[in-house]
């Protein structure tokens, strides 16, 4: 476990996470389109918008804080954006293959919660905030896992 982090570190990394929530909005936008079943469409595109909530939870939560908000993706997400297209080219738009990038993403937004919320000096406030989005995408994530082995 870390010792305490300064404000700046910590803002620093509220924005490395509000830009990886953008790329999961973007992401999920993407699989919608990229997917058949219109179940699946919806599944994404709600996802997408919860993404959207988040990012602009973490901006305010960042302006709170007197920070500056990313305005930006990463360009990790857009690789990984393209490798939804491109594996969607070749598998004819497979969407389990699609529901699987899907998991795969929630993963990584996992991973990327647990890293900044085992910071001992983060704000109460952010902390309620980040354990909360969180738990709903671990939700999120073991719906994924579920469809994978359905779709």
């Amino acid at each position: 476990m870390e010792v305490g982090n300064t404000n700046s570190e910590i803002l620093d990394r509220l924005n490395t996470l509000l830009t990886r929530t953008r790329d999961g909005e973007r992401g999920y936008q993407e699989a919608a389109e990229n997917v058949k079943d219109t179940e699946l469409k919806s599944l994404f595109l709600a996802q997408s918008r919860q993404r959207n909530e988040y990012a602009t939870e973490i901006d305010r939560e960042i302006r709170t804080l007197g920070g500056d908000p990313e305005n930006s993706t990463s360009l990790t997400a857009d690789l990984h954006r393209a490798w939804i297209n491109i594996k969607t080219t070749f598998t004819g738009n497979d969407d389990k293959a699609v529901v699987e990038e899907c998991k795969r993403g929630d993963g990584q937004a996992l991973e990327d919660y647990q890293e900044i919320l085992q910071s001992t000096s983060l704000a109460a406030s952010t902390r309620e905030l980040l354990l909360r989005q969180k738990e709903r995408i671990e939700s999120a994530h073991a719906s994924m896992a579920r469809l994978a082995n359905v779709v």
